[in-house]
């Protein structure tokens, strides 16, 4: 069961992945030269979800064979509460800011889907939106979502 699911999976981020690519094909030409233009970064979203989604289908093709129908109901309860951890997220984000929304948001999809270690999840939890956040402020010059608070 393991690799049908693998397999709608990647059937849906090709979707999306297309999808994507097709909503941002449209947008304007940056006019200053020796910048990237608005459609760089999509584009790169764009192609790495799609080779993504490419390894994940042939992996899931390779699988499909070998795999038995077990165990879809224990994956489909955590994609749901997956699914409304992202929901809390999505509406949390503009009132609390990035940093506080997404450490508990990280460490709850990190227990979900196995991490039992303590320190791995307080690690993890911290570490990644830590490195998002000053990767997108300094390397990007991106400013993300301060939310009410106003820090940082």
């Amino acid at each position: 069961m393991r690799a049908r699911r693998e397999l709608i999976a990647a059937v849906v981020l090709i979707g999306l992945g297309v999808g994507y690519g097709w909503l941002t094909a449209g947008l304007p030409d940056r006019t200053m030269p020796n910048t990237p233009g608005p459609r760089f970064f999509p584009w790169i979203i764009t192609v790495s979800l799609l080779a993504l989604a490419a390894a994940m289908l042939v992996r899931a093709l390779r699988r499909l064979a070998a795999e038995a129908d077990a165990g879809f109901g224990i994956a489909l309860g955590r994609g749901a509460a997956a699914l409304a951890a992202f929901v809390v997220y999505v509406v949390a984000l503009p009132w609390l800011g990035f940093l506080f929304v997404t450490v508990p948001f990280f460490a709850t999809l990190m227990a979900l889907f196995g991490e039992r270690r303590p320190w791995v999840l307080a690690a993890g939890a911290l570490v990644v939106p830590i490195v998002v956040f000053v990767l997108f402020r300094h390397g990007f010059q991106i400013i993300l979502p301060a939310g009410r608070l106003g820090w940082p």
